[in-house]
């Protein structure tokens, strides 16, 4: 009798312990899985983030001739300068190389460089030789029309930098300047790239530039 009454309480506790296992086993692999699908799910909605933070880069300025000035028309959204002496166009050769020019009344400067695209900045790195095209005053009184209209001057100066910014207006891509002076960037809409590279491919510009 003594021991019939032992193994009785044995047996129930047993049944119990397989019943317990039974239902709980199936709950802790859903919560397993639930938990898994989720890491999968976050996982999943987080990469488009990434791919949006890079398109939003997404830009070329190869071929593409810009206008620089202090000025900006946001209805037109144009740069604009009716100083002398506070417009530029940049002209970018490829995906490394530009060029600009500075215009004056008197005479016009032209630099070059390499620029690199970061993220929505334009870094530009201007190299050490400068083009002047001054007027020849002579020419004046030149009865004889033998002297040329202008002239050109090489000199060497330091290199340094620029950083362009990028801002979207309506569908065009422009840019500001993050110098002392802050001035404005839009493609230039009076002449074509093509007519700009010919013009000072005509005057030796980029040769007396160094660019082959």
């Amino acid at each position: 009798m003594h021991i019939q009454i032992i193994k009785t309480p044995i047996r129930m506790y047993l049944k119990r312990a397989v019943i317990i296992l039974t239902f709980t086993c199936p709950i802790f692999l859903s919560i397993g899985c639930n938990s898994s699908e989720k890491q999968n799910i976050v996982t999943s909605e987080t990469k488009p983030e990434t791919s949006t933070q890079t398109a939003a880069s997404n830009f070329t300025l190869a071929n593409k001739l810009y206008l620089l000035g202090p000025e900006y028309n946001s209805t037109e959204c144009e740069a604009y300068g009716e100083c002398d002496c506070c417009s530029s166009n940049y002209l970018f050769l490829d995906n490394e190389y530009f060029v600009c020019v500075d215009y004056c009344l008197e005479g016009d400067t032209f630099l070059s460089g390499k620029y690199v695209i970061n993220g929505d900045n334009v870094e530009l790195k201007y190299n050490s030789t400068i083009v002047h095209k001054e007027y020849n005053w002579d020419k004046e009184t030149d009865t004889l029309s033998t002297l040329p209209e202008f002239f050109f001057k090489t000199e060497e100066d330091k290199t340094f930098q620029r950083v362009w910014t990028k801002f979207n207006c309506a569908e065009n891509i422009n840019f500001k300047t993050t110098n002392a002076v802050v001035e404005y960037a839009s493609m230039d809409k009076t002449q074509t790239a093509e007519n700009f590279l010919a013009t000072i491919k005509k005057e030796g510009i980029l040769e007396k530039l160094n660019i082959q």
